[in-house]
């Protein structure tokens, strides 16, 4: 198993909020991230980069603004950058050459998507939004992120293992001052089930760096060692890479 530290990697947002107010994350991840505005002195210490940002209420990530000084910044000081691109109607073809990596979320049912994030979109509008873009791109599943019930995992699973052959799965973690904060992570057991299952269908698994730690974590991983490739744990001292998951070549 490969163990990844991500601290390696700083996240940056390109929106000082967030109007979605997501059932999962009510803008409060956002505000842990460094604005695009201070990135120049950040570059000394980090070389790699995850550009994200806050929705618009049509879940676009309004990163075309920032386009030239990113990629200014790129050609300057060698930078790697990992873009989650939120859910764009049409492909942002204007990172297609910035980016070294794409990262996404899919929905295989669109009435979880609703519920959670307050926009439609179909598994087909999500796929057409990527798989245009010629830059590698790895797919993500947060199970349990409708108040930590099972719902579309497998079908998405199904899904994009036709696509990809790497999986990020992270996990519903019930985050203070959301509307899912009273919310459980979902069960061990079942979330078990799900990595067994991606086993079988991708060539990588990766448990993201979303997922509750502590006893949680550590139960989780007596159950899903024999199906995970890949481990993103913070805390970890012994690594072998530090920086976003999505930056590993697999």
């Amino acid at each position: 198993m490969i163990i990844v530290n991500p601290s390696g990697t700083l996240p940056v947002t390109v929106t000082s909020s967030c109007n979605m107010n997501c059932k999962h994350c009510g803008g409060i991840y956002i505000k842990s991230m460094a604005h695009i505005s201070q990135m120049e002195k950040y570059i000394k210490k980090y070389k790699s980069f995850l550009i994200s940002g806050g929705m618009t209420e049509e879940g676009i990530i309004p990163f075309h603004h920032y386009v030239p000084k990113l990629q200014n910044l790129k050609n300057q000081h060698k930078l790697t950058y990992n873009f989650h691109i939120g859910f764009p109607k049409n492909p942002p073809f204007e990172i297609e050459n910035l980016a070294d990596v794409i990262s996404f979320d899919f929905f295989a049912d669109p009435e979880i998507l609703k519920e959670v994030y307050g926009i439609k979109r179909t598994p087909n509008e999500i796929l057409n939004s990527v798989l245009p873009l010629k830059t590698h791109k790895v797919p993500h599943i947060t199970i349990g992120i409708y108040c930590g019930r099972i719902t579309h995992e497998y079908n998405s699973l199904e899904i994009l293992s036709n696509y990809f052959d790497t999986i990020v799965l992270n996990i519903f973690i019930p985050t203070r001052n959301t509307i899912y904060e009273k919310c459980k992570p979902p069960v061990i057991d079942e979330v078990a089930e799900i990595f067994k299952e991606a086993n079988k269908k991708f060539k990588n698994v990766i448990l993201g760096c979303m997922h509750p730690h502590g006893k949680y974590r550590e139960d989780l991983l007596g159950k899903i060692s024999n199906y995970l490739h890949v481990f993103v744990n913070s805390a970890s001292k012994e690594f072998d890479f530090k920086g976003c998951c999505s930056f590993l070549k697999l």
